[in-house]
């Protein structure tokens, strides 16, 4: 399996110069030789979350490597095992490092992608391996880690360390800097034998869907629904989605986009519900009977006991929104607590201390944010009252409601919901690949 590269096996000659990645390799200023189209036919990827439970983490373990083989549907894969903290995953033939990058990208639960080649159990034969390859690289100062799972083997990692950095330092003249290294060279000795990379892309980290229970995610148009929805996903809870409109006052292509913004979320779950639902008639019965400074608190309301109604059918126990407290008028906490009396499931606030800066970092790495600033007309957005009241008090909100038939317009929205069932997520090169991975090899 090796081969005359320093990086793994089954890679494709014709050599580019590239800096290395921000994380799990060399320090920032080295460089290091890559081929122009970067094929492996290995990939470790790490946990960590998982690592840690305790009776329960077989369950872990199986929703994550069934996740992903999920996520690795349509490439050649030979086999996913699970050897210790770690998932091997080994390809049948070479594939694209970005490719299998970007798929493994979006399986929470995965901590570091790395790209690795197998060099045997024979010690000797690991450093001739590693002098061949290294051998010629423009470095100075290296520094050798290994991580060894197999305590069968007679040497401590520091003992491997010192021999194999040894014969390092003899085929290169490299000296060692355990600090500041201009190259990182990984090994890790497990059952199956020694295993070596440079460098490495985190993972999206979490745990692993479908191990944080069901919720109902009130989702729009904008950057931060879709981000608080991510994030839920994250730690595991496995969303359906609902998203309230008001067409035909509306653009009915903004229906679309929402749908296109929930394709790009279930590569990262599986298949969704998405329910359209109508908001205009309640709209236009608050804006005609009730005080023009609850508007917006009003409509909030109505869709938290629709969503609440939609969460039953979808055996949901929780709802998500993508509230991040003062952004807005109707997001203080005076007004988030008098909205949510409407509902007795906990309402989930991914954002609400989160800025809006890091949210639009969040949505360019969850691949939402280009489609979510395309231009559209958000429900809440029409008729909104000048002067919004910022500490409404739930007896207020009540007060208002009075002169409103909650129930008939709640019957009458829920009765016209389309509720689309999308088994066919975003493109692939709709996701983004894990930071650095170009940067690696595409």
């Amino acid at each position: 399996m090796m081969g005359s590269s320093w990086f793994p096996a089954c890679l494709v000659a014709s050599s580019i110069a590239i800096l290395p990645p921000p994380c799990g390799g060399p320090s920032a200023g080295s460089r290091a030789t890559l081929p122009a189209v970067y094929e492996l036919t290995r990939v470790i990827a790490t946990t960590h979350e998982v690592s840690l439970k305790g009776g329960n983490r077989r369950w872990f373990e199986r929703r994550l490597t069934a996740n992903v083989r999920r996520a690795l549907e349509g490439l050649p894969v030979a086999s996913v095992t699970r050897p210790g903290w770690r998932v091997l995953v080994s390809f049948a033939e070479p594939v694209p490092f970005v490719e299998a990058a970007r798929r493994l990208g979006t399986v929470f639960g995965l901590n570091a992608i790395i790209p690795v080649e197998h060099l045997g159990h024979d010690l000797g034969g690991v450093k001739e391996a590693l002098a061949a390859r290294l051998r010629g690289m423009p470095a100075r100062t290296f520094a050798l880690r290994c991580q060894r799972s197999d305590k069968s083997f007679p040497m401590t990692s520091v003992e491997i360390e010192r021999e194999v950095g040894g014969a390092v330092k003899a085929a290169t003249g490299w000296t060692v800097d355990l600090s500041r290294p201009d190259t990182t060279v990984h090994l890790l000795l497990d059952q199956n034998g020694f295993w070596f990379w440079m460098r490495s892309v985190p993972g999206p980290g979490g745990l692993p869907s479908g191990t944080g229970g069901r919720g109902c995610c009130l989702l729009s148009g904008g950057i931060d629904s879709p981000v608080a929805a991510w994030l839920m996903m994250k730690r595991g809870m496995r969303l359906d989605l609902v998203h309230f409109h008001s067409v035909p006052r509306t653009d009915p292509a903004s229906l679309e986009k929402v749908e296109d913004l929930a394709r790009v979320l279930a590569r990262y779950q599986g298949p969704c519900r998405l329910a359209m639902v109508p908001l205009l008639s309640i709209q236009e019965a608050v804006v005609s009977r009730c005080p023009e400074e609850y508007r917006v608190l009003l409509y909030r309301r109505f869709m938290l006991r629709l969503a609440t109604a939609l969460a039953g059918r979808f055996r949901s126990t929780a709802l998500v929104t993508g509230e991040s407290l003062g952004q807005v008028a109707s997001q203080t906490v005076e007004n988030l607590a008098a909205v949510e009396r409407v509902t007795e499931l906990p309402v989930l606030r991914p954002l609400i201390g989160t800025d809006k800066q890091d949210i639009v970092d969040l949505a360019r790495r969850a691949g939402t944010y280009e489609i979510s600033i395309l231009p559209h007309f958000d429900c809440c957005s029409y008729l909104v009252p000048d002067r919004p009241a910022t500490k409404a008090r739930p007896a207020d909100l009540d007060a208002a409601e009075r002169e409103l038939d909650v129930d008939e317009l709640v019957r009458q929205a829920l009765q016209d919901t389309e509720i689309r069932k999308l088994r066919e997520p975003a493109p692939w090169d709709e996701i983004p690949p894990p930071p650095g991975t170009e940067e690696i090899g595409e």
